[in-house]
């Protein structure tokens, strides 16, 4: 299984949110007809391979987005609501992830951001920044 698999099979267990995996190009056409709120994986600009003992582990940088349909020229107080239930799917996350054990976990300091009219439909939430590292790799022998 790869890591945007291992993400989805996480994001398949949390009640009540979708999964897409994409750039920010595609996802901004996808998102117009996707079921929200939404958990956007997004495609992977950079990470490490990690070599050791004939297996290579996939260590992406990984940025994952958490977001629901806001109303177009929010007021702060409309828009903190939205905002804050998304975080609480992203702690969601980050706790499922820890158990699944396909990753080593995730702790102390995780960086997030608050996007605000990125995509062609007015959505919000947080995007998380974080580097996933793989547990079991790939053995190349």
């Amino acid at each position: 299984m790869n890591v945007q698999e291992k993400i989805q099979k996480i994001v398949d267990s949390i009640d009540g949110i979708s999964y897409e995996f994409n750039d920010w190009t595609r996802a901004n056409v996808k998102l117009d007809t996707k079921a929200l709120p939404t958990c956007l994986y997004i495609l992977p600009a950079s990470g490490q391979f990690y070599f050791h003992n004939g297996i290579f582990r996939d260590f992406p940088n990984a940025m994952i987005a958490f977001l629901d349909k806001a109303e177009f020229d929010f007021e702060g107080n409309e828009n903190e609501i939205t905002v804050e239930r998304m975080k609480k799917y992203a702690r969601e996350f980050i706790v499922k992830l820890n158990a699944s054990g396909m990753f080593q976990p995730i702790v102390e300091f995780i960086p997030y951001t608050v996007p605000y009219d990125i995509l062609d439909v007015n959505l919000t939430g947080v995007v998380i920044d974080v580097q996933l590292k793989e547990i079991e790799g790939i053995c190349i022998r």
